[in-house]
C-alpha cells in the first residue's frame, strides 16, 4: 500500500518518490508510488494535482481493490523509477481552507442549532453542507457563522489523531457521519480543531484555524428533507467578496445611490418598469389593431374569394407577429402569410375559420423549401417555422412560394 504522507504533513508542496508500479487506467497511463503526498478523491474532497517529472497529474483514486493511490497522468512518464513530485498548492490550500471550514461550520450549528451534517460536497465551483433539519431561521444561519468565525480568527490548532475503534470514538464525542469506504490508516483517523470540535476525517486540513481567514455563508435551499447550505472560505471567500464589490459599486456609480439605499433604487426602477412595459402593450395592441385593419382594407379577394396577406417585417418580435396573425384571420376568407427575417427567421401562416378545406402545412413546406432548410409545423388552420438565416428578400421569395401553393 502506498504511504500515504499527507494525513501527518498536509503542507508540503514537492517530494521525491518512487515508482512501484504503471499501469493504464481507464486509458490514461498511470503510476502507483512507493509514497505520497497527493490527496485521492474522497470523503467529499476532489484529489490534488500536480505534476511528477513535469507530466500532469489529472486525476489521483484509491484503488478499489489493494488501496493503493494511482496517480492518472495526461502522458506516460519518461523510463525510470525516481520521480520528482510537485503539487499544485493553490489547489491543495483552497481545499484545506474549505474542509476545515466545513469540519467548524458544522459544529457551530450543531452547538446552536442542534442542526446535523449529513452531507458534504466541495466542487471547484461551490462547498456545500446537508444538513437535517429545514426550519432554520437567518437568525440562526448568522450566529453560527459569526461562531464558525469566531473560532477561525482564535486560530485554534488543528490535528489529527487515530482512534482503534468506534467505541473508542463514541466515548471520545467524536463526531462521524458514516464509516469510510476503506481505512488507510492503523485505525480511525479523527481531526481536532482546538478544544472546539473532533471529527472523524480522512482528508487534508489547515495546522490552524487562522489559515482559513474567512468564512462566509451565500445561500440556503430547502431540498426534500435536508437543508442546503452553501458558503465560501478563505481565498474563495475572499474572491466572492471582490466580485460583489465591484458588482455593488457599478451599480451605486450607475444609480447614483447608497450601498444600502440599492435595493429602494432597483424596486423603483422595476416599478417604473412594469408601468412602462404595461404602456407599451396597450401602444402595440392598438398598433396591431390598426395595422390589421390597414392590411385587410388593401387585400383584395381573389377569384375564389380569399384574401391573401404577405407580410415581411422586422418591426414585430414573435408574440405581436402571432397577435397580428390572429387579429388578420377573425375576418372571413382571409389568408395570412407572414415572416420575420434576420438571423432566426420566423414564418407564421394562419387562416380564417371558415376556409376548413385549407392545411396550412403544406404551403409552409413550399415555403421552408426555399429558404434551403428550417423547421416548422402546427395544425391546418396555423403553422410557424424557420429558425434560420434568411433577408427580406428571402422572405419575400418563401412567402410567394406558400402562396402559390395555396
Amino acid at each position: 500500500m502506498t504511504k500515504r504522507l499527507y494525513y501527518d504533513d498536509s503542507h508540503t508542496r514537492s517530494f521525491d518518490a518512487r515508482i512501484t508500479e504503471r499501469l493504464d487506467w481507464q486509458g490514461r497511463p498511470a503510476v502507483v508510488l512507493d509514497e505520497t503526498y497527493f490527496y485521492p478523491t474522497g470523503g467529499g474532497q476532489p484529489c490534488d494535482t500536480g505534476t511528477l517529472n513535469g507530466v500532469n497529474v489529472v486525476d489521483v483514486i484509491t484503488h478499489p481493490d489493494d488501496l493503493a493511490v494511482i496517480h492518472v497522468l495526461d502522458s506516460a512518464l519518461p523510463d525510470g523509477d525516481a520521480v520528482r513530485a510537485e503539487l499544485d498548492w493553490a489547489r491543495r490550500l483552497d481545499h484545506m481552507q474549505q474542509h476545515t471550514g466545513q469540519h467548524i461550520l458544522t459544529q457551530a450549528l450543531v452547538q446552536l442549532c442542534e442542526a446535523n451534517t449529513v452531507g458534504f460536497h466541495l466542487s471547484a465551483d461551490t462547498v456545500t453542507i446537508d444538513l437535517d433539519r429545514t426550519d432554520l431561521t437567518a437568525d440562526q444561519l448568522s450566529q453560527a457563522e459569526g461562531l464558525a468565525n469566531h473560532v477561525i480568527w482564535e486560530n485554534q490548532p488543528v490535528s489529527a489523531r487515530i482512534y482503534q475503534t468506534v467505541e473508542d470514538l463514541r466515548v471520545a464525542g467524536v463526531r462521524m457521519r458514516r464509516l469510510p469506504d476503506h481505512i488507510a490508516t492503523d485505525g480511525l483517523r479523527v481531526v481536532e480543531i482546538g478544544t472546539f470540535d473532533a471529527t472523524a476525517c480522512g482528508g487534508t486540513h489547515v495546522r490552524a484555524t487562522g489559515e482559513i481567514g474567512l468564512l462566509k455563508l451565500i445561500k440556503t435551499e430547502k431540498r426534500g428533507d435536508k437543508f442546503r447550505v452553501e458558503f465560501k472560505c478563505g481565498g474563495r471567500a475572499l474572491s466572492d467578496y471582490a466580485a460583489r464589490v465591484d458588482v455593488t459599486n457599478r451599480l451605486t456609480a450607475q444609480l447614483t445611490a447608497g450601498l444600502t439605499d440599492l435595493p429602494d433604487s432597483v424596486a423603483r426602477l422595476q416599478e417604473g418598469l412594469t408601468k412602462a412595459q404595461r404602456g407599451k402593450k396597450a401602444a402595440i395592441s392598438k398598433l396591431i389593431d390598426a395595422h390589421a385593419a390597414e392590411l385587410l382594407a388593401a387585400a383584395s379577394p381573389s377569384d375564389d374569394g380569399r384574401r391573401v396577406i404577405e407580410l415581411v417585417s422586422d418591426l414585430y418580435d414573435l408574440n405581436d407577429l402571432r397577435a397580428l396573425a390572429k387579429k388578420l384571420v377573425t375576418a372571413t376568407g382571409v389568408v395570412a402569410l407572414l415572416a420575420i427575417p434576420g438571423e432566426k427567421t420566423q414564418l407564421m401562416l394562419a387562416r380564417s375559420p371558415d376556409l376548413s378545406g385549407l392545411n396550412l402545412n403544406v404551403p409552409l413546406k413550399a415555403a421552408l423549401a426555399v429558404l434551403g432548410q428550417g423547421r416548422g409545423g402546427g395544425t391546418p388552420d396555423f403553422v410557424q417555422g424557420g429558425g434560420v438565416p434568411a433577408s427580406s428578400t428571402q422572405c419575400e421569395a418563401a412567402l410567394s412560394a406558400a402562396k402559390s401553393a395555396l
